[in-house]
């Protein structure tokens, strides 16, 4: 038995309020993947450098964290 005959056997043995909310699932599912497909299509990419020249990197950036910060992110108290 395919899952959509298991359904719709479920289904039919199902008191009313039951299938509505059934129903409402499934349409709310179908609008979701509906919704996911054309964001999927219509989605560009950003270009390349839309910051530049806003701000500059500190030259310490890759420099090792002090030990106080290092403490806080690890939860050392």
């Amino acid at each position: 038995m395919t899952a959509r005959e298991q359904l719709i056997q479920e289904i039919a043995q199902s008191p009313d309020f039951l299938v509505e909310e059934v129903l409402d699932f499934l349409l709310f599912a179908k609008a979701r993947r509906n919704e996911y497909a054309l964001s999927e299509t219509q989605k560009e990419l950003r270009p390349f450098g839309l910051c530049a020249g806003e701000f500059t990197v500190p030259p310490d950036f890759n420099d090792p964290l002090p030990e106080d910060i290092l403490c806080d992110f690890e939860g050392n108290f």
